[in-house]
Formats: structure tokens, C-alpha cells, sequence
């Protein structure tokens, strides 16, 4: 009669899922538009000069990344784990971090632009376009690690739309600002940089709605009260998905050189649409990467690991077929692509249509190791997902396209995409085998999950009526006899089953269909764990007596041993222990 139906995480799911995809779109395309225009209004040099400090920003991306994932993931953990102060701490922590970082890179931007731009270029023609492009945008810093830092936190604070409309905001105002700045006020490139600070401007007026808001559930304080541990803790989960900026800077950098000398100009021009069509096939991968991402570190934190399992099975659907249908589209009608980014040349288009179509090859995979990238730093398994980065984006791409290249010449850089791709997943495969034997069996999967004792979890949907509490209860007292519980703890069990989910019918009307109960046994206690997306609401706080309106918690709070509540990812979680 009961069994979970996954409704709550899947509603859960779709809530997150457009809005990150918007963002990751966002994104993503405003760097190609914007390229666009600084390209026809300003010329070749000024292109060429952006291309210069991609390490620059490329560095940027690698600082708000590692602060804003690994501590809005942290923060999660924290929150799930009932430790709302160690929340705070990683919240606090991360955005004063970013800050500091900021105020340190426009102060050397400042101060020392002509000496760093002459690292990124010898070029004098080239030279007085990087420095003014890089002196502003090293002033912009901490403007855009803010911006983009906090909305890793809406995310995970269950506020998506708030995040996007930062990133929407920002890079439409972007778009707008570099016409006006660089046709109407003839600021050059230093107006396109003005251009991205202007729009990041704009953007901080959502994180100021955010960080005003009285619903806001994660808040700062005393940084003092934390240790360096912490600290530590934010870098080492937020930087393993963070270094994939960094390695596809250090691989692009690389196969650049080895492009040049293999194929010469026309293989540059196709590694440059490739790139752009892997930009495109990213959209709907970091989208679902970041959607997955908050919703696996909560439920994997409160061992809800069938709640794991759905969630990367839906996030590997979405991502490979979306990928799928990319790639046929390229390997069908790579000559549309050409078209649209203006490659002329009979040579460009032999080369490009050959590498649009063998690199495209390699989406379905970059769907997976992405996946696997950012579910283990969401579990934080931190040195899986370091090696998964490093082997994706680095160590096995460079060296694979060296050497095919000397084999088989061009097609073997393209087809080392591909090659890095599927090595990738087989050092995830092989690693899983090693996790699974050096634990005798207690992990196993490719999602490294433990296995639960035969017959010890009960994971069931309930609609919400007190006819299925009523139903559940008696279903979970057969259940805790069969799995050797004592007849007067059994009934506890039943009884608490019945006063919270009553008490939550109650507190919610009709504003919620269905609960989430997952019930699991083990030697010492019996653990309940009940997730609704009604309204908050804490029983813990409740003081209730026996002729109180909420007679219900006030039995339950008798029965059990433990009663714990978090909001997470705007479900409502309790977590009910009772001792055998």
C-alpha cells in the first residue's frame, strides 16, 4: 500500500532546474554575444586582447567557485546536521573571504596593471588594450566575487529565481552598457570591462533584497568564532569543481600549441567553434550539475540515499540526452555552425566541419565526469572529485593529443577529446571497484552509496490524510516486530509515526499532498525522518502541554529520545530517534 513516489524531491527539482538552466544560459551566452559586439564595434586587437585575460578571468571564476560552492555546500551539510551556527560560520567565511580577496586584486590591479599585462602579452600593439581592459576589470573584482559568491547561497537557501535574476540582470545590463559605452561614449575596450562591472552593479541590487529579506535563513556572524579548519573545509570542497576552470586554461593553452603546429590557422579557428559548441552543450550540464548539486549534499547528510539515487538518475537523464541531441545536430549540420560564427576558407570549413563533428563525440561524456564531478564534492568525497578534474581536464587530454598527433596528425587532437572522456570514466569505474572492496562491500555503486540492511529501512509516501497516518502506523509497528524491536517500543514507534504526521496535517491545512517518511533500524535506535514542503514550521520549539491544541507533539515529545528540525532547500525535515 505505501511506497515512495519521490513527488516532494521532484517537485523540489523542477523548481531549481529551470531557473539554474536559465542562469547557466545566462552565462554562457553572454560571453559569445558579447564578443560579438566588442568584435564589430571595436576590431580584431580588442577580440584578441579579451582572449588574453581569459586567465585572468578564468582565475576569478576558480576563487568564486571555490567560495561560493564549497561554502554554500558545506553550509547545507551544516544546517542538515542541526548546526546552525556552523552554518553561519561557513556563510560568514566565505563571503568576507571573497571580499578580502577582491580588495586585494584591484589594489595590485591598481597599482600594477602595466606590469601584469605585460605577463599576457609582448605585443605592442596588443599591450595598451589589455591594460585597459585589466585595469578595470581587476577594480570590478570585488564587486563581481560578491555578486556571484552569494548567489551560490540562494541556491541552496532554496531561492533560485533570486539567483538568476542576479545573473540575468547583470549580463543583459552587460550587453546594453557595452553599446552604450563603447558606440555612443567611445570608451574602447576599457568601456566593454565598464560595461561588466556596470552590470554587476546592477545586479548586487538583488543581493541586497537577499541579504534585507527576514526570510533569510542563512545569516552572518562573529567570523572569529570560527578556526582556520573551517576555512580550510570552504577550499577543499569548493575547490575540486572550482580547478576545472583552471585546467581548461592550462588545456586550452596547450592545445593551442600543439593546434599551431599540427594544422596551423585553420585548426585554431575550428578548436575556437569547438570550444563555443562546448560552451552551448555546457548550458544544460552545469544547470543540472547545480540543481543536483544542494539536493544530494542535504539528503546524502541525512542518509535518505534512495532521495540520492533518484536525484542522479533524473540529473543523468536530462544531462546525456540533452547532450545526445547536440551532437547530432553537429555531426548532421556542422556547416549551419560554421556559418553563424562567419568561417570562410575552403580549408577552415574542411577542417572545421571534421572537428566539429569528432569533438562533438565527446558531450556525452563530458555529461558524465561533470556529473560525477560535482556529486562528489556534493558528498564530499574531495579527492575523487580532484581527480576526476585533473584527469578530465588535464591529464589525460594534453598527452593523448600530443602523441596522436604525431600518429595520425589533426583527426587525433579532435578524437583526444573523446579519448580523455571515456578514460575519465573508467578511472570513476575502477575507483568505485577499489571504494567497494576496501570497505568488504559496505559502499558499492557508481554513486559510492552503503548498503542499507536487508529489510532494516522502510522509505514510503504518504498523501496527506489521517487515514494513511493511521495506516503507517500500524504498517511500521509490523514493521520494527519483524526487525526484532520489542512489542512496547514497536508501538512507541507507531505512535510517533501517527502524532507528527497529524500534527503536520494540522499545522499545514491543505497546503501539502504528500510526506516523505523514512524509517530505518539499526542495533541502538530507531531513526524517523519526515520531509514535507508545507509551512515551516520547528515542533522543537513548541511548548506544548497535555491540554495544548497540539496534544499531538506533546505525546510525541514524550515517546522520543530525540527530536531534531532543520529547514532545508525549503522542505521541512524532522528527524525523530528513539532508543530500543
Amino acid at each position: 500500500m505505501f511506497e515512495r513516489n519521490y513527488n516532494i524531491i521532484s517537485a523540489k527539482y523542477k523548481k531549481f532546474l529551470l531557473p539554474t538552466v536559465i542562469l547557466s544560459m545566462a552565462m554562457y551566452m553572454s560571453v559569445i554575444i558579447d564578443g560579438i559586439i566588442v568584435g564589430n564595434l571595436i576590431g580584431p586587437n580588442a577580440l584578441a586582447a579579451i582572449a588574453l585575460l581569459i586567465p585572468i578571468t578564468g582565475l576569478f571564476s576558480t576563487i568564486y567557485w571555490t567560495f561560493g560552492i564549497g561554502g554554500s555546500v558545506l553550509s547545507a551539510i551544516a544546517k542538515a546536521e542541526r548546526n546552525e551556527m556552523k552554518s553561519r560560520i561557513y556563510f560568514s567565511l566565505s563571503i568576507i573571504s571573497l571580499l578580502v580577496i577582491g580588495l586585494v586584486i584591484a589594489i595590485l590591479g591598481f597599482f600594477y596593471i602595466g606590469e601584469i599585462s605585460k605577463v599576457f602579452s609582448n605585443s605592442e600593439v596588443l599591450l595598451p588594450f589589455v591594460i585597459d581592459y585589466g585595469r578595470i576589470l581587476f577594480m570590478g573584482a570585488p564587486l563581481l566575487f560578491i555578486a556571484l559568491g552569494i548567489s551560490y547561497f540562494m541556491r541552496a537557501e532554496d531561492k533560485p529565481h533570486l539567483a538568476t535574476a542576479v545573473l540575468i540582470s547583470s549580463n543583459f545590463v552587460n550587453i546594453i552598457m557595452d553599446i552604450i559605452y563603447i558606440k555612443f561614449f567611445n570608451l574602447g575596450i576599457g568601456g566593454a570591462a565598464l560595461a561588466t562591472v556596470t552590470g554587476y552593479l546592477v545586479g548586487m541590487i538583488f543581493i541586497v533584497k537577499y541579504l534585507i529579506s527576514n526570510d533569510r535563513e542563512t545569516r552572518f556572524t562573529n567570523i572569529f568564532k570560527s578556526k582556520i579548519k573551517n576555512l580550510k573545509e570552504i577550499i577543499f570542497s569548493g575547490f575540486p569543481p572550482a580547478s576545472g576552470q583552471l585546467f581548461i586554461l592550462l588545456k586550452t593553452f596547450f592545445i593551442n600549441i600543439i593546434i599551431l603546429s599540427t594544422i596551423g590557422e585553420a585548426g585554431t579557428v575550428a578548436f575556437a567553434i569547438c570550444f563555443d559548441c562546448l560552451i552551448i552543450a555546457s548550458i544544460p550540464i552545469i544547470g543540472v550539475c547545480q540543481t543536483m548539486s544542494p539536493i544530494v549534499s542535504v539528503f546524502y547528510s541525512e542518509k535518505d540515499f534512495s532521495g540520492v539515487k533518484f536525484v542522479m538518475r533524473k540529473s543523468f537523464k536530462i544531462a546525456i540526452f540533452s547532450c545526445i541531441l547536440l551532437t547530432i545536430f553537429l555531426i548532421l549540420f556542422p556547416n549551419i555552425i560554421l556559418d553563424i560564427f562567419g568561417v570562410t576558407g575552403i580549408n577552415n570549413i574542411i577542417v572545421g566541419e571534421e572537428a566539429i563533428r569528432i569533438f562533438s563525440l565527446s558531450f556525452i561524456g563530458t555529461s558524465i565526469t561533470f556529473l560525477m564531478l560535482f556529486y562528489t564534492q556534493a558528498i564530499q568525497k574531495k579527492l575523487i572529485s580532484f581527480i576526476i578534474s585533473i584527469s578530465q581536464g588535464l591529464l589525460i587530454l594534453v598527452p593523448s593529443a600530443y602523441i596522436l598527433s604525431h600518429l595520425i596528425g589533426g583527426l587525433g587532437i579532435w578524437i583526444s577529446f573523446l579519448i580523455a572522456e571515456i578514460g575519465t570514466i573508467i578511472i570513476i569505474y575502477l575507483i568505485t571497484i577499489i571504494i567497494s572492496k576496501k570497505s568488504k562491500g559496505k559502499y558499492s555503486g557508481i554513486l559510492m552509496l552503503p548498503k542499507s540492511k536487508e529489510g532494516s529501512v522502510l522509505d514510503v509516501t504518504i498523501k496527506s490524510s489521517v487515514d494513511d497516518a493511521v495506516g503507517l502506523s500500524e504498517k511500521l509497528i509490523k514493521f520494527a516486530e519483524e526487525n526484532g524491536v520489542d512489542k512496547k517500543t514497536s508501538i512507541y514507534v507507531g505512535i510517533a509515526i501517527e502524532e507528527m504526521v497529524v500534527n503536520t496535517i494540522k499545522y499545514n491545512s491543505d497546503s501539502i499532498d504528500y510526506i516523505d517518511v523514512l524509517s530505518e533500524i539499526d542495533e541502538n535506535e530507531i531513526r524517523i525522518s519526515f520531509k514535507d514542503s508545507g509551512i515551516e514550521y520547528d515542533p522543537t520549539k513548541d511548548v506544548v502541554t497535555e491540554e495544548s491544541d497540539f496534544e499531538n507533539i506533546y505525546v510525541l515529545k514524550k515517546i522520543a529520545d530525540k527530536i531534531s528540525y532543520a529547514r532545508l532547500i525549503g522542505l521541512n525535515s524532522t528527524i525523530i530517534t528513539i532508543k530500543r
